[in-house]
């Protein structure tokens, strides 16, 4: 008998510390604690002095619900989502955690984080939900601005890629407008020029060829002093999208200017004189255009200068200019022809 009492008085001391202890710290805490039965009403069976901080009312006025229910006291547009957190934590018999906004008798709303679970007896069934209440306005209010700021940053990093695409679009624009002839949209003099030292340069580190078409309009003058400057610009573009569809995967054209056009054919080891030849005859065909007139058909044509490095030329400036000779003295020789080196040297 002596030490059942003794440890029945052991275990009441025990108790009585952890209920202290309980109570010390609930004090402390910047919340609350609460139990309330599973009834229609959430009758509050117990609610600690926190309530007070947090709500403005005392702890007696929740107890049985005396003077207040205490779902009363949150925030008519959080309740649903606090009964569904509840609800749902309870038919999978875990805890709920979950954020809202208690209305208190002073100042706006306070935000809290409940955490609480359901008391089950012997049989299952729900009998109490209890839970601890904290305050977490200054948190949230940290929340709220840091994820204000989140999506200010958010948007001002929008803005700057906006902004950088934008100005890579325009620097793009005002690239191919520097490299490009603005009628035709073929590559200008300029850009010829650069790729004629890449291509010669290329060809002298693989030991190939390059070959240039210099391409002069046959009769051009005629259509524009006949038909007008528009119908000249349309017959250069279709000069253009002609000279296109001659192109393979390594051969570059451009409008040099006036009806002046460029042909380059490089980077193949195989190339050869004979292939630049053949390439200078598709274009003759090729550019063989009739343009109806009112004094009648006017046969445009071109003429086409072939040249080679290294075998006609050591530099791009003495290419071209060779490959210019050759277009005039075809020119000279009739016309609607290709002339080469070999030739000219001939005649």
């Amino acid at each position: 008998m002596h030490l059942t009492t003794d440890s029945a008085l052991h275990k009441s001391s025990y108790a009585d510390v952890r209920l202290d202890a309980l109570l010390s710290i609930t004090g402390r805490m910047d919340g609350f604690l609460y139990r309330c039965r599973n009834d229609q009403s959430y009758t509050m069976l117990y609610i600690s002095d926190g309530i007070s901080n947090i709500s403005g009312y005392p702890p007696g006025d929740f107890i049985q619900n005396k003077v207040l229910e205490y779902v009363s006291v949150i925030h008519p547009d959080d309740l649903e989502r606090v009964f569904a957190a509840v609800n749902t934590a309870l038919e999978a018999k875990r805890n709920w955690n979950v954020d809202y906004r208690i209305v208190p008798n002073f100042g706006r709303a306070v935000w809290v984080r409940e955490i609480g679970g359901g008391v089950f007896d012997d049989a299952g069934d729900l009998a109490f939900l209890e839970g601890f209440v904290i305050d977490i306005s200054d948190r949230k209010m940290i929340e709220d601005s840091n994820a204000y700021l989140m999506t200010q940053l958010k948007d001002l990093n929008e803005l700057l890629s906006a902004q950088k695409q934008e100005l890579q679009l325009a620097k793009q624009k005002s690239d191919h407008s520097a490299n490009h002839d603005a009628l035709t949209g073929l590559p200008n003099r300029r850009a010829f020029h650069n790729q004629l030292k890449l291509a010669m340069d290329g060809s002298h580190a693989s030991n190939s060829a390059v070959g240039l078409l210099f391409i002069d309009l046959d009769r051009f003058k005629e259509v524009n002093d006949t038909l007008g400057h528009e119908s000249g610009d349309a017959l250069l573009q279709h000069v253009s999208s002609q000279l296109q569809t001659l192109l393979r995967s390594t051969d570059y054209v451009a409008r040099l200017g006036g009806d002046e056009f460029a042909f380059l054919l490089f980077g193949d080891p195989e190339l050869s004189r004979e292939t630049a030849v053949a390439a200078a005859q598709r274009v003759v065909e090729k550019l063989r255009i009739d343009v109806p007139s009112p004094a009648g058909v006017i046969r445009v044509g071109c003429t086409v200068g072939v040249a080679m490095y290294p075998a006609d030329a050591s530099d791009p400036k003495g290419l071209l200019a060779l490959a210019d000779r050759l277009m005039y003295v075809g020119k000279k020789g009739g016309r609607n022809r290709l002339m080469t080196v070999n030739e000219l040297e001939a005649a």
